[in-house]
Parts: structure tokens; C-alpha cells; sequence
């Protein structure tokens, strides 16, 4: 059964979270970091130093852009020659229907996660076609996102060349000053946070400012520089929000746009990294309270995290961390017996079935499986999913209920 003490990811990282603490659902960031939030009325991240790392000014990743030449280094790298490579997908086009995708704010659509390169140059890799590198406004807008008075038009307007150019990303990286500016953005509202105060238009310029970090997320030459500076941090307080508001609802789904946008292609230094933060908890509670989108959105990271090996066997390790999980997911399919939500449902079969892959969840399963998966309650809710009645008949089987394994493949017909 299950094991209570079992660290498996203490290697090259000290300041990593006690991986067999429980989650904590009520609230994931630990009481250092909320106080840490409503005491200190200067723009800085809440972290707690024994759960998360720093975002440390000795990084030599920050050493990198500060000691880089202010004297316009966009400008030298425009005459430097590109070669082509792949076009990435979009993202998380597959939890987002076609007809649904408007319904996103503008963070939380971006460019996909392709192969890991290590060092991102504007001098190595981009696509055919147009090129940010080519574009004189884009230049000027960085200038003035860095040291203009027009911030935050310089922000809406890069906003939109995000899907013009796939080496937008590269150039933001590589322009001195710019990834400063977008976390001054982010910690400028932390004041904001608790007591909620925040604004629609305050809401609106972070989440700009969010969207063009998810982009450098996403991209290949950007994503594990993104991760190595641990900015992914910076948008943890905006997912331990929990007022229903538009302003805090929009600020919580693009912020999960971008953890969205690490985990697309299950990248294991992505999951890895994820592990050692409080990701899994701050989704969870958001997939109990928030907007059906917001909840997609969170279920789809856990998904993920659950798809790689490390992922499962960190959420299996103990008891209370698959109760934690199992219990948000049977509230869900609670909640879906009165709400359609087709898009949630399929997300909640596939976590169970991939739960049901380690022995000790899947004995646990036998037991706590909500009886509505086993009858033909979600008949009509899945009558035009194959791949989601497959999976369905898939996770009875793997918990031995052949009478509903039958029922579930009925459904098939």
C-alpha cells in the first residue's frame, strides 16, 4: 500500500518542497508567503524560501542581461543571418473546442512546446516568413516597454504580434530590459491581491504582460531559460486568489495559459520542475470553485502531471495526496450531473484512468469511484466522444468492473 516517506526528487535542487507533505487545499501557499503578501506594500514576489526558489539576482541567467550592452543590442542581432526551422502548434487546441476559443482572454492562446534547445539566439533558428527581427516597431515598442512612458500600449501592441512572428519570443529573451519590465508588471499588483482591490484595467495590463511571458514559455529556445529563472513562480500568488470576480477570474486563467503552455508536450524537465512547487494543490482548489474555463484549464495541467511517470508516482506516493486529487475529481463529476460540460468530463475520465495505472490508486479506485462512471448517467454527455467512452471502458476494466466495462462499451454502440 502506500508509502509515507519516499523522496524521489532531492537531486540537485535543495530548496525543493517536502514531497511527502500532503497537499494543503485550503491554502496551498504556505502562511510565511500570505503575510509576506498583505505586509509588504513594495512590489515583491511571495515566496517562501523552504518551498520555493528564489528568484535570485545572482543568477547568471540575469547576470547575462544585466551586464549586456544597453546601447540598443536588438538593433546588432537584426544583421545577423536566421536559418528556418518547424513552425510550432497551438496551444491547448485540444482542450478548447473550435466554437470555444474566443471565449479566451488573450493570454491563453500561444504558440506549442517543440524539442529542448539549451541557449536561445536570435542568430540560430527561426521560421520562414515574416520575422520580429525584420520589424523596426517591434524594436520600438521593446524601447518603449522598457524605458518609455507608454508601457503599457507597448504591451498591447507586442500583444499582438505574438501571432505574426515565431521569434518574437527569442527577441523578447535577448532584449535588454524586457523580461525586468513584464515581472515589474506581475508584482505591481501584489498589493492588489489581498484584500482584492484589483481592477479591470489593472487586470487587463498584467494579463498583457502575462501573455507575452506565455509566449516565451512556449517557445524551444526560450522554455527551459524560462524555468531556470523560475519565473513561473511570480504567477503562483495570482493562482491562490480565489475571489469570483472577472478582474481575479481572468488573472487566474491566463496565468494558468502559461503553466498550460509548459506542460503541453509532457516535457520531463517541465514536470520535474512543477514537482517541486505547489502547482498540483493551486490547481486542485481551482478546479472545486472557479469558472468552467479556469477549471479546463487546471485540470488539463494535472492531466498532464499525471501522464508522466514522475507525476503519477509523486501523486500516488501517499494516501492523502491521491485523497486530495480523487476527492476534487469526484466533486467534479458531482457537479457535472446538474452542468454539461463535456470538455471537463473527458479531462476527468482520462486523470482517473491514468490514476488507475498505479496499483495502490487503482485499489483505492475499487472504492471511491464515483458510481455515475459506472452506470450510463453520462450517456448522452458522451454519445459523439469515442475517444472518451474508450477511455471510459478502459478505467473499469483496469478496476475489474466488468458489469460496467459492458455498459460503457454499449455506449460505444
Amino acid at each position: 500500500m502506500y508509502q509515507q516517506q519516499r523522496p524521489i526528487y532531492s537531486e540537485g535542487n535543495t530548496q525543493q518542497r517536502n514531497i511527502s507533505q500532503p497537499f494543503n487545499l485550503s491554502n496551498p501557499l504556505p502562511n510565511s508567503a500570505m503575510n509576506t503578501l498583505s505586509q509588504q506594500p513594495q512590489h515583491q514576489p511571495i515566496l517562501n524560501q523552504a518551498q520555493f526558489p528564489p528568484f535570485n539576482q545572482n543568477n547568471p541567467l540575469l547576470q547575462q542581461q544585466q551586464t549586456a550592452s544597453p546601447i540598443n543590442p536588438v538593433k546588432q542581432l537584426h544583421q545577423q543571418s536566421l536559418t528556418p526551422h518547424s513552425v510550432p502548434q497551438q496551444l491547448i487546441n485540444s482542450g478548447f473546442p473550435q466554437d470555444q476559443q474566443q471565449q479566451i482572454p488573450s493570454g491563453m492562446t500561444s504558440t506549442g512546446l517543440s524539442s529542448q534547445i539549451p541557449q536561445p539566439s536570435l542568430a540560430t533558428s527561426v521560421s520562414e516568413g515574416p520575422r520580429a527581427l525584420d520589424d523596426k516597431n517591434v524594436y520600438q515598442w521593446i524601447v518603449e516597454l522598457s524605458y518609455g512612458p507608454n508601457r503599457e500600449q507597448a504591451l498591447l501592441e507586442l500583444g499582438k504580434k505574438r501571432e505574426q512572428y515565431d521569434d518574437l519570443p527569442i527577441v523578447l529573451w535577448n532584449s535588454f530590459g524586457v523580461m525586468t519590465s513584464l515581472l515589474d508588471e506581475i508584482v505591481s499588483v501584489y498589493p492588489l491581491l489581498s484584500p482584492p482591490n484589483l481592477t479591470s484595467a489593472a487586470s487587463s495590463r498584467v494579463c498583457n504582460a502575462l501573455a507575452l511571458l506565455q509566449c516565451v514559455a512556449a517557445h524551444q529556445e526560450t522554455r527551459n531559460l524560462f524555468l531556470n529563472a523560475h519565473i513561473p513562480l511570480f504567477l503562483y500568488p495570482f493562482l491562490n486568489t480565489n475571489s469570483k470576480q472577472r478582474p481575479f477570474e481572468y488573472l487566474r486563467l491566463t496565468s494558468l495559459g502559461v503553466i498550460g503552455a509548459l506542460v503541453k508536450n509532457d516535457t520531463p524537465e517541465v514536470i520535474s520542475f512543477l514537482l517541486t512547487t505547489e502547482i498540483i494543490p493551486l490547481c486542485l482548489r481551482i478546479m472545486e470553485s472557479s469558472s468552467e474555463l479556469s477549471k479546463t484549464v487546471a485540470i488539463f495541467i494535472v492531466q498532464k502531471i499525471l501522464v508522466d511517470d514522475a507525476g503519477l508516482a509523486y501523486v500516488c506516493q501517499t494516501y492523502e495526496r491521491f485523497a486530495a486529487v480523487a476527492s476534487v475529481l469526484k466533486a467534479m463529476v458531482d457537479q457535472l450531473l446538474t452542468q454539461e460540460g463535456s470538455r471537463l468530463l473527458k479531462h476527468v475520465v482520462r486523470c482517473y484512468l491514468r490514476l488507475s495505472d498505479n496499483p495502490d490508486a487503482r485499489t483505492a479506485l475499487r472504492k471511491c469511484l464515483p458510481e455515475s462512471l459506472k452506470d450510463q448517467t453520462f450517456h448522452q454527455a458522451l454519445k459523439d466522444d469515442t475517444s472518451s467512452k474508450k477511455c471510459l471502458a478502459q478505467l473499469l476494466l483496469n478496476l475489474g468492473d466488468y458489469e460496467g466495462q459492458q455498459q460503457a462499451q454499449n455506449l460505444q454502440q
